[in-house]
């Protein structure tokens, strides 16, 4: 009778460890993909930025209403910082935090938040780098997974695994995520 009840609990650890590993590959997959469409729509945007530029370069008359789409990017980072505020910079520490479990986030206000956030800000032309936001995306793009799957007790291993999926499809490394992780 023992032994039965403790193969029975073999079995269904084996069967929780295979579903966890499916669910990695799900965060890995979907993670990548939003990193990967946040990379595309940053491209595009730098030839925006680019022919902009170059637009108001051979028309000087034109700066004045470049200088008003960059104050309507700049209120328009103000308004997603203010409905989101765990968007504000690299997005890194708040991983970090999330992971410590000093921070809870809303995984769906911050994906949209930094998708748009970074997408305005950087393709405004600000200084900033994808890689830092990535790592985010790809986090709360786990902790998404965790919750929908309704996996909450796998959520940190998840978010890491998006974290290092993110990282590995901004720098188009994938060894650099494992060892991220």
């Amino acid at each position: 009778m023992k032994k039965e009840k403790g193969i029975a609990m073999l079995r269904r650890m084996a069967q929780t460890r295979y579903f966890t590993v499916l669910e990695g590959i799900v965060v890995g997959i979907t993670a990548g993909l939003v990193t990967v469409l946040f990379r595309a729509a940053l491209s595009q945007e730098d030839s925006w930025l680019k022919a902009g530029l170059t637009y108001c370069k051979a028309n000087p008359a034109m700066i004045p209403v470049w200088l008003l789409v960059l104050l309507a990017a700049a209120g328009l980072v103000t308004l997603l910082l203010r409905w989101e505020p765990l968007i504000s910079g690299s997005g890194i520490p708040q991983v970090e935090g999330e992971l410590q479990g000093n921070i809870q986030t809303v995984w769906w206000k911050v994906l949209l938040a930094k998708l748009a956030g970074g997408m305005v800000a950087i393709g405004s032309g600000l200084a900033l780098g994808r890689e830092g936001p990535s790592i985010q995306l790809g986090a709360m793009t786990g902790k998404g997974v965790s919750r929908i799957s309704g996996r909450i007790t796998e959520e940190r291993l998840l978010l890491t695994c998006g974290a290092s999926a993110g990282l590995a499809a901004a720098f188009n490394a994938p060894l650099a995520g494992v060892l991220f992780s």
